[in-house]
């Protein structure tokens, strides 16, 4: 059985100042579908960077990343947009709505990001469909 996210030499460097500085140093990584784990660790040790690169916010100085067969450092920036906005949810240790927006428009919002100023969105989703999907993932929480 193949891994959900397979994982595989993934080193990630930043340079300061003139020096780099590895943060990633080779990691591999099974991944199995429905599978739980922790990335657990001190500050500063390249946890969030690691789920920054799984999540397809960063690209790996080296090293690959699959999700099944799609190797996600391969792809160029708007085919890794759209597997972001199809594939990928991310929930925060601090979660932060905009203010100046309902709860609904707020759940509607990385769907509209998505969409940008196309009829229908990346998800191939209209406007209508995107209130509707709100409404009823607000619905399933029992706040609205």
């Amino acid at each position: 059985m193949q891994p959900f996210i397979k994982v595989r030499g993934l080193q990630k460097s930043f340079t300061i100042a003139g020096e780099s500085l590895d943060i990633l140093k080779g990691i591999d990584l099974d991944i199995n579908e429905g599978e739980m784990l922790a990335i657990m660790g001190p500050s500063g040790v390249g946890k969030s960077t690691f789920l920054h690169i799984l999540g397809a916010l960063d690209k790996p100085t080296s090293g690959e990343v699959f999700y099944g067969d799609i190797d996600i450092t391969g792809l160029k920036n708007d085919a890794l947009a759209n597997f972001r906005n199809k594939a990928v949810g991310f929930v925060f240790q601090f979660h932060h709505l905009l203010p100046e927006f309902t709860a609904l428009e707020n759940t509607m919002m990385p769907a509209l990001i998505g969409m940008g100023s196309k009829v229908r969105g990346v998800n191939g989703l209209s406007y209508k469909e995107i209130i509707k999907n709100a409404e009823s993932l607000l619905d399933e929480l029992g706040i609205y």
